[in-house]
């Protein structure tokens, strides 16, 4: 077997890892001060709603932070030669831990819901109405800092670790507006109901949200082949190249980084230097391997 690289520089580290970074640890900071402020002022005037909710923003918190560092020690890592496929790695794990976390949430949400409904109680409507407004402009204001620059939070190529963050906060300003409707309802129409059965739809959605992490970031660490089409493109272009080409395989190394294996049918002494040729200008391979036979 030999390898050659074609951008042997890449780390597999996200393309804006430092504004991703710095970003993630505003929305942090953010989400912490108004936390505190919630727990002070539901503790000043005797809201339980407010000390809930903000307990409940000390989370989101905790999974930010998760974020930060994974974007911390990616960039502290991005010459660890012991890394065989860089950094990249470090996000889409961290991606995975904080989409294990929504699940959660979701279910301690729901089982929250259901037992309200079976029990129901009468909140402090209008303490509850600030917390909930208030906590929907922060998740608002954060969803728009945290939002990738460059890749859809759908796409398999972007940034994991950044849309895991993303919705954590996009998770908890649907459940804001649901819980403003909910309580709403429950305040001036008399639907009790109305909140948890607001509060249960909100646990789908985060279940949702958590999902299509878990498979993202789930796919990325067992180097699950997602990208066929770049696959067909590098065996277009060695075969137009006049190569035999047996496989090609690709998997995900990190936001907008792949790895690749080639195989060759009965390849001749400059087949290394003719793949360096076709794939010179095919961005997004960061490691090339070459299988003879």
């Amino acid at each position: 077997m030999s390898s050659t690289g074609p951008r042997p520089e890449e780390t597999g580290a996200p393309v804006d890892l430092h504004r991703n970074e710095r970003r993630t640890w505003l929305a942090a900071l953010l989400v912490a001060l108004a936390s505190l402020a919630q727990v002070g002022a539901g503790l000043a005037f005797g809201s339980v709603a407010l000390v809930a909710n903000g307990a409940h923003s000390g989370a989101h918190v905790a999974a930010l932070a998760v974020a930060g560092a994974a974007y911390w020690v990616a960039r502290r890592n991005e010459g660890n030669l012991q890394l065989a496929h860089g950094t990249g790695r470090i996000g889409d794990l961290a991606a995975f831990a904080n989409a294990m976390l929504l699940a959660l949430a979701a279910l301690g949400l729901a089982a929250e819901s259901v037992s309200r409904l079976l029990d129901p109680e009468s909140p402090e409507y209008p303490a509850a109405l600030y917390a909930a407004a208030g906590g929907l402009v922060l998740n608002l204001a954060c969803m728009a800092l945290l939002r990738p620059a460059r890749a859809d939070r759908r796409d398999a190529s972007g940034d994991i670790n950044l849309s895991a963050a993303h919705l954590h906060v996009t998770a908890d300003a649907v459940v804001a507006a649901l819980t403003l409707a909910g309580l709403a309802a429950a305040w001036r129409l008399g639907w009790a109901w109305a909140d948890p059965v607001m509060a249960l739809i909100g646990a789908a959605l985060i279940a949702h949200f958590a999902g299509t992490i878990l498979r993202r970031a789930g796919a990325a660490l067992l180097d699950v082949r997602q990208n066929p089409a770049l696959e067909a493109e590098i065996a277009r272009r060695l075969e137009s190249s006049g190569l035999v080409v047996r496989d090609v395989r690709a998997w995900r190394t990190g936001p907008g980084r792949s790895a690749v294996s080639i195989t060759l049918q009965s390849p001749h002494s400059e087949a290394p230097e003719q793949i360096r040729r076709a794939l010179a200008d095919l961005p997004g391979v960061s490691r090339l391997s070459l299988d003879l036979l």
